[in-house]
C-alpha cells in the first residue's frame, strides 16, 4: 500500500486546518497520515466530535435489533414508541421505522432537534411542527430522525441508549463523552472554526457531562459521538459487514440530494453505486458541524477502508457539499 502521497497531502492541508488526518486500511495493513497547525497537538488516538458520522453507529445498532427481533422496516414507529407519531396533515399515513432511518419520514429540523432535558420526545414531537411533508414521498436529511431513532433503540432493546450502542462503537468512543475515561478524554481536540483571530474552539474545550434527562437526545445521537482517527478507521473497517439494506433510493421519489452528497440511504448508511466524487462504489457516512468535516468509507471494489477528519473549517462555512479538500482526499485514496 503506497501512501506517501497521503502524507504530502495532509501536510499541505494542515496550513488551512487545525488538524488534518487520513487513515487507510487495505490488505491487513493500516496507515495513518496526520498533521496539525502550529501550536496544536494531536495523534491518531486524540478524541474529537465526529458530527453525523454518529448516525452510522445509531443506524447500524437499530438494524441489528431489527434483524434480531424479526422487526420489519415497515413497522409503524408509533407501535415501538408507545405514542402516536403522525404528521397531523396526514393522520392516516403511518410513519415507519424505515422512513425515519432513511430521512424519508417527512421530518424537518426547522423546529429544532436539541431537546431540553426535561422535555420528553413525545412532548416535543406532538407540540411542534416537526413535519414538512407527507411521509414516504420525499428524501430530506433531518437530524431529528436520529433523535427519534435513539428512543426507538431504547424501546427495542430495553436498555439505555448508551448501553444499546456499545457493541457498535470503536474504542475508545462515547456519545457526549459517556463511557470515555477521564484519561482518554484528556487527549482530546476541540472542534475549531478558523477566522480573523485564528482557530477558535467551538465545542469540547471543556467537557460538560449530560445530566438527568427525559429523552435520549441529551446524548446527541445525531452527531455527538466522540472518537479518534483510529476509531474512525475502525468504523470504516467494520463497514465490510454493514447492514446494507436500501431504505431510500432515487426511484422511490423526489429528494434533496445536495448535488450528489446523497444517492441511496440505508440505516445510518450512505450508499453510492456511481458517486460523482470517487471512481468506485462506496458505502459509509460523512459528517460536518461546528467546523469539523469528515467521513468513514469502504471502497467495495478495492476492498479499502478509509477515514478522514478535517478540523477548523472557516466561520460561516455551513455547506454540506463535499469540499475541495475532501475531493483531494478521495482522489488520493482512489490512487492507492
Amino acid at each position: 500500500m503506497k501512501t506517501e502521497h497521503l502524507d504530502a497531502l495532509t501536510r499541505s492541508l494542515a496550513g488551512s486546518f487545525a488538524f488534518c488526518g487520513i487513515a487507510v486500511a487495505q490488505g491487513g495493513a493500516r496507515q495513518f497520515s496526520l498533521a496539525c497547525a502550529p501550536g496544536i497537538k494531536a495523534d491518531k488516538d486524540t478524541m474529537f466530535r465526529v458530527a453525523s458520522i454518529s448516525k452510522l453507529v445509531v443506524g447500524q445498532a437499530v438494524a441489528a435489533f431489527v434483524k434480531a427481533n424479526a422487526t420489519g422496516w415497515g413497522t409503524d414507529v408509533s407501535d415501538i414508541l408507545g405514542w402516536s407519531m403522525r404528521n397531523p396533515d396526514y393522520p392516516d399515513v403511518p410513519v415507519t421505522l424505515g422512513m425515519v432511518a432513511s430521512h424519508s419520514a417527512g421530518l424537518t429540523d426547522d423546529a429544532g432537534y436539541v431537546l431540553p432535558s426535561q422535555t420528553s420526545l413525545e412532548e416535543w414531537c406532538t407540540t411542534r411542527q416537526v413535519f414538512a411533508c407527507q411521509p414516504s414521498v420525499y428524501f430530506d436529511y433531518a437530524n431529528l430522525g436520529y433523535v427519534i431513532l435513539a428512543e426507538v433503540l431504547e424501546r427495542m432493546s430495553g436498555m439505555s441508549f448508551t448501553e444499546a450502542v456499545v457493541p457498535h462503537l470503536p474504542q475508545p468512543a462515547g456519545f457526549n463523552w459517556q463511557g470515555v475515561t477521564p484519561a482518554q478524554a484528556a487527549n482530546r481536540l476541540p472542534t475549531y472554526r478558523s477566522g480573523a483571530a485564528g482557530f477558535e474552539a467551538q465545542i469540547d474545550e471543556d467537557i460538560v457531562a449530560p445530566g438527568p434527562s427525559r429523552n435520549a437526545g441529551v446524548f446527541s445521537p445525531q452527531g455527538g459521538l466522540r472518537t479518534s482517527l483510529a476509531g474512525l478507521l475502525e468504523l470504516a473497517e467494520g463497514l465490510r459487514h454493514a447492514d446494507r439494506i436500501e431504505l431510500w433510493t432515487p426511484l422511490m421519489g423526489r429528494g434533496n440530494y445536495l448535488d450528489g452528497v446523497f444517492e441511496c440511504y440505508g440505516s445510518g448508511l450512505q450508499i453510492y453505486y456511481q458517486p460523482r466524487f470517487y471512481p468506485h462504489e462506496l458505502i459509509g457516512h460523512f459528517g460536518k458541524a461546528y467546523g469539523f468535516s469528515g467521513g468513514v468509507w469502504y471502497d467495495v471494489k478495492a476492498k479499502t477502508s478509509f477515514a478522514y477528519a478535517l478540523n477548523g473549517l472557516p466561520i460561516g462555512d455551513e455547506s454540506d457539499a463535499f469540499s475541495v479538500a475532501e475531493s483531494k482526499i478521495f482522489e488520493a485514496v482512489a490512487g492507492i
